[in-house]
């Protein structure tokens, strides 16, 4: 029953848990980089580091983001006495498909956010990736998780198959999109709702007046980035063409292909032909580049970097097209942990929807919408005068 009182925690003491296990993250960095077969420094900074921040976003951000919210401003007057609440709950169980190349951070993140929602949560590890979550599961119990709470389920595909099947709320799966897809089908019988973060074709788009040098270093970078198995690495190049054999003798011993184009819009066109949006990098003046990201199809847009500010807690990530939907992360990865409920309080006693329709209500209702909506004043006060014209004949008529 350990997942049961987990969710009558409060939040604020489910973010006291979040706070020991940021800790308990920095003390163990070491043993939780080594439950990954790669450069221990290369793991602490990609994945361990960036789960610490993660807590500590939640720790900022998650009461406010959290907290039931009243509507304001904008109440129509023909629903005076009204007031609307919007509240944000927890979904109920969560299943966490994880990926293999990220198999700290990625299921970590969504694992955290979904119990900081209230959700009881399961994890299916990417190829590879039990032994870190088996790990990340024990930290959570030492911060004070509750038994049953969170569970790491078996990497064999079946083990998440088996888990839609008893029954889950919501499913949250990083790979590729054939994985995608084929979940996708299995869900579709269940009608559940998931958030997909599939496969990248990310581009990089060099405009005229880039640095080359700082292009060629950060596309290597995405390159050699855990052995090139990055869901934003770089895939190509679109360089303008009076730079493009600059960047291709930068480029030559790497294996991407350098594209000249015309312009940086007929770039944004070929890169969207490819049916993925997860990802893109552009490179120059930021006027420019910020002109570039607006055309670009993708769920993030670097400018001036390659994939490392992605890292930011704060960034929501999903892709589009091919690359799925949905987002992960960020304020909006941990909303997409919640249901939302949206409650309607009505004061004082009149209610005169309650009575039946009477003589004279079409004219009315039809002077209610001039008044309120009409698109000139005359207009308006036609329908002011037409809404008291009526009103005084159904009190005739009564």
């Amino acid at each position: 029953m350990g997942e049961a009182r987990w969710h009558r925690w409060s939040l604020r003491d489910r973010l006291r848990m979040v706070r020991r296990l940021r800790g308990l993250v920095a003390e163990r960095g070491a043993d939780i980089a080594a439950c990954v077969p790669r450069d221990a420094a290369e793991t602490l900074v990609a994945e361990v580091l960036p789960l610490a921040e993660a807590c500590s976003f939640l720790e900022r951000e998650a009461e406010e983001l959290l907290a039931p919210r009243r509507l304001g401003k904008g109440r129509p007057l023909w629903l005076s006495g009204t007031t609307l609440e919007v509240r944000r709950e927890a979904l109920g169980t969560v299943l966490v498909i994880g990926p293999a190349n990220y198999p700290i951070l990625l299921p970590g993140v969504h694992a955290l956010q979904a119990l900081v929602a209230g959700n009881r949560v399961l994890v299916k590890p990417g190829v590879g990736g039990s032994r870190a979550m088996q790990l990340f599961a024990a930290l959570l119990k030492e911060s004070g998780l509750p038994a049953g709470a969170l569970r790491v389920l078996g990497e064999d595909p079946e083990e998440a198959q088996n888990a839609i099947e008893a029954g889950v709320d919501k499913v949250v799966l990083t790979g590729s999109n054939a994985t995608g897809l084929a979940v996708m089908r299995v869900l579709a019988e269940h009608g559940t709702p998931s958030v997909m973060e599939l496969s990248g074709c990310d581009s990089v788009f060099v405009l005229g007046d880039a640095d080359l040098d700082m292009v060629a270093a950060a596309v290597r970078f995405g390159l050699r980035l855990n052995g090139g198995n990055t869901c934003i690495a770089p895939k190509r190049i679109y360089v303008a063409r009076e730079r493009a054999a600059g960047l291709g003798q930068r480029l030559s011993d790497c294996s991407i292909p350098v594209l000249a184009v015309d312009s940086m819009e007929e770039a944004a066109e070929l890169a969207s032909s490819c049916g993925f949006g997860l990802g893109a990098s552009v490179f120059g003046s930021e006027d420019a580049a910020w002109r570039i990201a607006a055309l670009i199809r993708a769920g993030v847009v670097v400018i001036n970097d390659m994939i490392v500010p992605t890292a930011d807690p704060r960034l929501p990530f999903g892709g589009r097209g091919k690359s799925g939907f949905g987002v992960t992360r960020g304020a909006e990865g941990l909303l997409e942990m919640t249901a939302l409920k949206a409650v309607c309080v009505r004061s004082g006693r009149w209610r005169p929807h309650f009575e039946p329709s009477r003589r004279g209500d079409t004219e009315m209702f039809r002077g209610v919408l001039l008044a309120l909506h009409a698109g000139s004043w005359k207009r308006r006060l036609e329908g002011i005068l037409q809404v008291s014209r009526a009103g005084f004949a159904r009190r005739k008529a009564a």
